[in-house]
């Protein structure tokens, strides 16, 4: 055998055997599973649909490979692309669903930017979809280059302990898990496997276009890191890694504290300031989080909480909807509806 021919079935073993591992580490697929893919066309997708057929052949399941496809309204080639995923499904049988928003309009009436809007709104039809055509699961394409860019994302942004994890291979927060079976591959792995399997697939130019920050980061930033340190993308995976395990033990030690110290009734909580005071304050960070959730507060939000737990004197603060009122010892917080 040639060795050109042994490169290529190393490649696409190697890509398999991650995949297969990362989904397995998870426990996830089960055998009859649903799983709806999000694919822009793009070789990250493209591959990621490709692989999980193969997957699919190599486990012996009877998964069901449904595909997703959202024009953004964003460039001219949109369409095109679209109607290019839609071919591949249509020669594959697979199912197909496609939509378009209007990005740019929903985003200036929003006043927000084309990335948020088109995330929200990607992820908001997607989710839509599965529950309609009754998916267990949405799959998404994003790979270890991602990971690190989005570490990289949440450090610049001044992130805490939780935004330095980076995105988890399963997200609950939806009524359908999100699931991102590309996560220990690279987008070198990820491009090789297309080539050796003659994956057609579009490139979306705007992609390269830095006014969009995590552009900036990929093509300006990530570059000049990297000759400091060649495995920049490495490092950034193995922080969010070693983050997530610490932030995972100290959120459930906050779990035990704060049934512990803290009451509620009525949309009320109650605690001891006292009680508090004497939690370590990564502990005394996560109570004040659970307790004004679904808030997100801010770094400037927690150093006002934490002068209400050291202080004795009579305190009040208002967070939007929140209102914590502190009396001698007894704190509690109000949560309007």
């Amino acid at each position: 055998m040639m060795s050109t021919e042994v490169d290529e079935r190393n490649i696409v073993k190697k890509v398999h055997r991650l995949v297969n591992g990362i989904l397995k580490e998870v426990q996830l697929f089960p055998e009859d599973a649903t799983i709806l893919v999000a694919c822009s066309g793009g070789p990250d997708s493209m591959v990621l649909v490709e692989i999980l057929q193969a997957l699919a052949v190599h486990r012996k399941t009877n998964w069901r490979i449904g595909i997703a496809t959202m024009n953004h309204g964003i460039r001219p080639e949109s369409a095109e692309e679209v109607r290019m995923v839609q071919d591949y499904c249509d020669k594959r049988f697979l199912p197909f669903w496609t939509i378009s928003r209007d990005i740019p309009r929903i985003a200036k009436e929003r006043g927000q930017s084309l990335e948020t809007v088109g995330r929200d709104e990607r992820y908001q039809w997607l989710l839509d979809v599965a529950q309609t055509e009754g998916f267990q699961y949405i799959a998404v394409a994003h790979h270890k280059d991602d990971q690190a860019e989005t570490i990289l994302a949440h450090f610049i942004r001044g992130s805490g302990l939780r935004g330095l994890t980076g995105m988890d291979i399963v997200r609950h927060d939806f009524h359908t898990p999100l699931v991102r079976p590309l996560l220990t591959l690279t987008k070198a792995d990820i491009l090789a496997y297309a080539a050796v399997q003659g994956i057609s697939y579009c490139l979306d130019v705007s992609n390269d276009d830095v006014v969009y920050t995590r552009n900036f980061i990929r093509h300006r930033i990530m570059p000049a890191l990297e000759q400091l340190n060649p495995n920049i993308g490495d490092v950034l995976c193995r922080l969010g890694a070693i983050a997530k395990e610490d932030a995972d033990y100290i959120d459930s030690e906050s779990r035990i504290v704060f049934d512990a110290l803290v009451s509620k009734e009525a949309g009320r909580f109650s605690l001891s300031r006292r009680a508090l005071r004497k939690q370590p304050l990564a502990i005394q960070r996560r109570i004040w989080q659970r307790v004004c959730k679904p808030l997100t507060l801010s770094w400037a939000h927690q150093e006002q909480l934490r002068q209400i737990t050291f202080t004795g004197e009579p305190k009040s603060l208002h967070i939007s909807h929140i209102t914590i009122e502190a009396q001698c010892d007894t704190i509690q917080v109000y949560c309007q509806d």
